[in-house]
């Protein structure tokens, strides 16, 4: 259970899978690279240079060495940098960020893919209330006359490769229902539905992403059910990472999935940023960050031969 300052949400885990964000306090250990099917995609020039190892919090080197996230109220100029071996107890550490940094320029992603490159400066955590921690503040500059777009993580200069993630908004209207309807049937029949709540509510999908270019296709979706009450309404989301398998979606699978459940205006979940590959990895990752105004942290799954699994989970900041 997770309290924050605008009330309790209440996060059902999925058998067998570490949970996307981790407690304060917990374990964390090394998940070993696997490759993916799917061939590499051309991109980074500095794939065969560049060593690759994951330490002991499962993050990957190659990814480089910090992600910006953007924030609920930081706008396009500006974002947290999250450190992938920071702590609890370190996450508005900034000693030695200027030596990761290089030359200080980073590129922007948005879930279509690189979207511009500006250059960085780290300024120290925010203040905040006693008991909450914040991550260093990432102020962006670009040159005069560029436009920043809005974007959804951003990493150190030529370190990952895009993978577009389509939105099914952009599907021709039939196209996209039968998506929707897919979507639907397989959250319903997930076997961990154990909430009487909303057992038997129907889902709705809320946004649904659809990879292109790769050999083995999937969906990343967030869908919702809810129960209409007048003073509280509440409502369960569900996040879901489906392997696509040819064009008869009776043979797809869902290969990860997360819920949560709570009051509507309090729920938040994991949301998907960025699919990617590391430079010196072949196989496909994909960016969650969770950020509900008083909490942020990210973690990065990892889709192996057999399964997709949580590579690496950041440190949470915010109050306990």
């Amino acid at each position: 259970m997770r309290s924050t300052r605008r009330g309790t949400v209440i996060t059902v885990r999925v058998v067998g899978a570490l949970a996307l964000l981790a407690l304060v306090g917990c374990d964390r250990r090394p998940s070993p690279s696997h490759p993916d099917s799917a061939s590499a995609s051309a991109g980074s020039d500095r794939a065969d240079s560049v060593a690759t190892t994951v330490s002991s919090s499962g993050w990957d080197s190659g990814s480089g060495p910090f992600i910006v996230l953007p924030t609920v109220d930081g706008g396009v100029m500006a974002g947290s940098l999250l450190r992938p071996e920071a702590t609890e107890l370190t996450v508005g550490d900034t000693a030695g960020i200027g030596a990761e940094s290089a030359d200080g320029r980073i590129e922007l992603f948005s879930r279509s893919g690189k979207v511009g490159v500006a250059r960085l400066t780290v300024e120290g955590a925010p203040r905040v209330d006693d008991g909450c921690t914040a991550w260093p503040v990432a102020r962006l500059a670009v040159d005069a006359g560029v436009a920043v777009v809005p974007w959804t993580a951003a990493f150190a200069m030529g370190r990952i490769t895009a993978i577009p993630l389509d939105s099914i908004e952009g599907l021709a209207p039939r196209d996209s229902a039968r998506l929707a309807s897919d979507l639907t049937r397989l959250a319903s029949g997930l076997r961990d539905d154990t909430s009487s709540t909303f057992r038997g509510l129907p889902f709705v999908v809320l946004r649904a992403w659809r990879t292109r270019g790769l050999d083995t296709a999937f969906v990343v979706a967030t869908l919702a059910r809810r129960v209409n009450q007048e003073d509280a309404p509440k409502e369960e989301r569900l996040v879901m990472v489906v392997d696509v398998i040819g064009d008869n979606a009776n043979r797809w699978t869902v290969a990860w999935h997360e819920r949560a459940a709570g009051y509507e205006e309090e729920l938040v979940v994991a949301e998907p940023l960025l699919a990617f590959r590391a430079v010196g990895a072949p196989d496909v990752r994909l960016l969650f960050g969770r950020d509900d105004g008083v909490a942020l942290g990210a973690a990065v799954l990892s889709r192996g031969k057999t399964a997709w699994r949580v590579l690496w989970e950041s440190a949470v900041a915010g109050c306990n």
